[in-house]
C-alpha cells in the first residue's frame, strides 16, 4: 500500500520538475513512510512519485519500478493478489523480473499488453504507468474501486494522486469548492465519482482507466457491475459451500505478505468468518482489534468479539470510543478525508486504525458483504415500491418536499418520485433541497442532488428485479465513494492496509451470479451467509463454527448513536462550530439556528443526527481548505 502522485505535461524541467514531482509526493508520507522514491522525464514535464508502505518484497520492492530499457515506469497503491501466477506466464514470455514483488508485474502487463494491461489484475489498486515512448501516463483504478485516484487539469499540467493533498501542493492547482459537489453530499452524506467538493478535481472512477497525453484526459471504461444470468443448477447448501470455499481462497491470498496481518472483528458475521477462516489458513489466530464503546452498550462490538476471540483463543485488542473524543477527531478525520463523507463512521474507524497501526501494518475485514449480499434493512420493504403504483405522485410532490421529520420525509418522496430508480435513490436522502437553500450562502446549482446517483445504463438493464437494482447502487456508488473512501483514508492515515476479502474479483463475480432469492428470503438478510453460520455446516478449509453469540445475533452495522453525543454533552459544541463561524462560511447563520434547534432537541425523530453532523463535516471541511 502507498500513496502515489504526479504530474503530466508541465511547462519545466530539471531543478524545477524534480522539486514539484517530490512536493507532491511528499504529502503522502502518511500513506507510505518507509521509502520514497521518483521519476521525472524532463523531455516532456512529467513524473511519478511513490511513497512506499513496504508490504510485499520489503527489501527490493522499492517504486517506481521500471522495465528493462527504463521506457515503461510504474508506481501503484494497492495488492495485486494473483501477481505469482502473472509473473509466472511473463517469465514463460521471455520478461525478467528484478523483485518479488506485485507491482512489478504491472510493468510487464503493460509492456505485453497495453492498455488492456488491468484486464488480468485481480486486487485493489490505483495505478500509473509512465509510458515514455509514447509520452503518456496512464491511470487505472481497480473494479469495485477499493483504492482512490485524483485528477486536475491545469494551464500548468495534469496533475494526480492517490488523495487530493498533492494535487494543491503542486501549485498547479488551487482549491475551490465545486456547488453541486456539496448539493450532492448534502442530499446524500458522500460525492460519487467523478465529481468531488473541489472544482476542477475529479476521481478516476471504479473499473476506469484514464490517458492522460497533451494536456487532455480521455477515460474509457474497461470494466462494469453488470449481473449475469443466475445460477439455477444448485441449491441452497450447494450455493453456500461454494460461497465459503471462494472465500476461505480468498482470505488465504489477502493473507499473503512480508509482514503480519492482523482482523478487524466488529463482532458481526461478516468479519467473524474472515477470521475464522484466517485462522485456518495460518493454523492460528491472527490477532484480532476491535472498537468498542463503553458509553454505549448497545451499539457496543465488545461483547461479541470478544466471543469470537474466546473461540479462536486470540489476541485480541479494544480501542475504545467515547463521545468526550469526537471534537478532537472531526478535524483529524476531515484533513485526512480531504472531502466531507458522512457514509460511514470514520471518526470510530479512524481511532480504530490510530491503535491498530501501532501493532500491524495490514489487517484483513470483512467490508463489502453488506453491499453484494443485501445485508441491510432498506433492502426490504418492497411493498412501498407497490404502494407507489398506486398513489397519486403528481400530487405527493410538493408536500413531500415540505415535510422535515426526516423518515416520513424520504417516504412521502419515494412514493413521489418519478420513476423507481429515483425512489431507490431518495433512500439516501439526508437535506432536501428546500433546506439547501435555506441555509447556504449561495444559490443551488441546477445539476446536483441525488441525480449524480443514477446508475449506468447498462447496470441497470442488467438488474432482473427491485433488489438488485437497490444492490447495485451500493456497490457502485455509497461503497466506492462512501464506505471505501473513507475506510481508505482514516486506515491510511495511520500507514495501515486493510485488505477487503468479500471484494475479491471470484466473490464479486459470484454475487452477480446469484438470485435474490439467495440474498434475501423471507425477511432475513444475507441469507446465504446465514447458512454459513449454521453450526452443524462444515467450514470450507476446515474452519471453525461461528460463535452461537455472533450466529444468533442480528445484522448491526458499526455505528455509534450520535444522538447521545451531539444533542447531549456536545450540544454547545455543535452549536459553537456551526453558529460562530462567520456568517455565509458557508451557512446562513439566522437561517440555520432555528433549524439546528429543532434537530438536535427531536431526537426521536432523527435517531443518529445525521443532518446536524452533515453539517459539522462540511464546515469542519470549509475551515480546513477556505478558512
Amino acid at each position: 500500500m502507498c500513496g502515489i502522485s504526479g504530474v503530466v505535461g508541465a511547462p519545466m524541467a530539471g531543478e524545477e520538475l524534480s522539486s514539484l514531482v517530490e512536493r507532491m509526493g511528499r504529502t503522502l508520507h502518511h500513506r507510505g513512510p518507509d521509502d520514497f522514491g521518483a521519476i521525472v522525464d524532463n523531455a516532456w514535464g512529467s513524473g511519478i512519485a511513490c511513497c512506499r508502505l513496504a508490504i510485499s518484497d520489503p527489501a527490493r520492492g522499492r517504486q517506481p519500478m521500471e522495465n528493462e530499457d527504463g521506457t515503461v515506469a510504474v508506481v501503484s497503491n494497492g495488492e495485486i493478489y494473483n501477481h505469482r501466477e502473472l509473473r509466472a506466464e511473463l517469465i514463460a514470455r521471455g520478461h525478467r523480473f528484478k523483485s518479488a514483488c506485485d507491482t512489478e508485474v504491472i510493468v510487464h502487463l503493460y509492456e505485453e499488453h497495453g492498455l488492456d494491461f488491468v484486464d488480468p489484475l485481480r486486487g485493489m489498486f490505483g495505478i500509473a504507468v509512465l509510458d515514455r515512448r509514447r509520452r503518456r501516463v496512464v491511470l487505472a483504478r481497480d473494479r469495485i474501486g477499493m483504492k482512490p485516484l485524483y485528477y486536475a487539469a491545469s494551464p500548468g499540467g495534469v496533475v494526480f494522486g492517490s488523495e487530493i493533498k498533492p494535487l494543491f501542493a503542486s501549485g498547479l492547482v488551487a482549491p475551490a469548492p465545486d456547488y453541486a459537489g456539496i448539493d450532492t453530499f448534502l442530499s446524500c452524506g458522500y460525492v460519487p465519482s467523478p465529481r468531488t467538493c473541489f472544482a476542477g478535481v475529479s476521481k478516476v472512477r471504479p473499473g476506469e482507466l484514464c490517458v492522460v497525453a497533451g494536456g487532455k484526459v480521455e477515460s474509457r471504461t474497461y470494466w462494469l457491475f453488470e449481473y449475469e444470468e443466475p445460477r439455477l443448477d444448485a441449491g441452497d447448501r450447494e450455493l453456500a459451500d461454494e460461497l465459503d470455499s471462494l472465500l476461505h481462497a480468498a482470505v488465504r491470498d489477502h493473507l499473503a505478505a512480508d509482514v503480519p496481518v492482523g482482523v478487524l472483528a466488529s463482532g458481526g458475521l461478516d468479519s467473524t468468518l474472515v477470521a475464522l477462516h484466517a485462522a485456518s489458513v495460518l493454523g492460528r489466530s491472527p490477532p484480532l482489534f476491535t472498537v468498542v464503546q463503553p458509553e454505549s452498550p448497545a451499539f457496543d462490538e465488545g461483547p461479541p468479539a470478544r466471543a469470537l476471540a474466546r473461540a479462536l483463543g486470540a489476541e485480541h485488542h479494544e480501542i475504545e470510543f467515547r463521545g468526550a473524543d469526537i471534537p478532537e477527531l472531526l478535524p483529524a478525520v476531515v484533513r485526512n478525508l480531504d472531502t466531507p463523507c458522512v457514509a460511514a463512521p470514520a471518526m470510530l474507524q479512524y481511532r480504530l486504525a490510530q491503535e491498530t497501526s501501532a501493532s500491524v501494518k495490514a489487517v484483513i475485514g470483512g467490508e463489502g458483504s453488506d453491499e453484494l449480499f443485501a445485508g441491510y434493512p432498506w433492502f426490504g420493504g418492497e411493498w412501498r415500491w407497490t404502494l407507489r403504483r398506486l398513489v397519486p405522485r403528481a400530487l405527493l410532490r410538493a408536500p413531500a418536499q415540505r415535510v422535515t421529520q426526516i423518515q416520513w420525509g424520504r417516504f412521502l418522496r419515494m412514493l413521489a418520485a418519478e420513476d423507481d430508480g429515483a425512489a431507490d435513490r431518495e433512500q439516501y436522502r439526508l437535506l432536501t433541497g428546500i433546506e439547501q437553500q435555506r441555509i447556504l450562502a449561495w444559490d443551488r446549482p441546477r445539476d446536483a442532488d441525488l441525480a449524480p446517483l443514477r446508475l449506468d445504463s447498462r447496470t441497470e438493464a442488467s438488474c432482473r428485479d427491485g433488489l438488485e437494482r437497490k444492490l447495485a447502487l451500493e456497490v457502485t456508488r455509497r461503497l466506492p465513494d462512501g464506505l471505501l473512501m473513507v475506510n481508505d483514508r482514516v486506515q491510511m492515515a495511520h500507514a495501515l492496509e486493510v485488505r477487503m476479502p468479500f471484494l475479491d474479483a471470484r466473490i464479486v463475480d459470484f454475487a452477480r451470479r446469484l438470485s435474490s432469492r439467495f440474498k434475501l428470503r423471507d425477511g432475513q438478510e444475507k441469507f446465504i451467509l446465514k447458512l454459513l453460520a449454521d453450526p452443524t455446516a462444515r467450514g470450507a478449509g476446515g474452519r471453525q463454527p461461528v460463535p452461537p453469540e455472533i450466529a444468533r445475533r442480528r445484522k448491526f452495522g458499526l455505528q455509534t448513536p450520535m444522538n447521545l453525543h451531539l444533542g447531549g454533552p456536545l450540544r454547545g459544541w455543535v452549536r459553537e462550530l456551526l453558529l460562530d463561524a462567520p456568517d455565509g462560511e458557508p451557512f446562513r447563520r439566522a437561517a440555520l439556528e432555528p433549524l439546528l434547534d429543532a434537530w438536535l432537541d427531536d431526537q426521536r425523530r432523527d435517531r443518529h443526527l445525521r443532518r446536524p453532523l452533515c453539517l459539522l463535516y462540511l464546515q469542519a471541511w470549509w475551515n480546513e481548505f477556505f478558512r
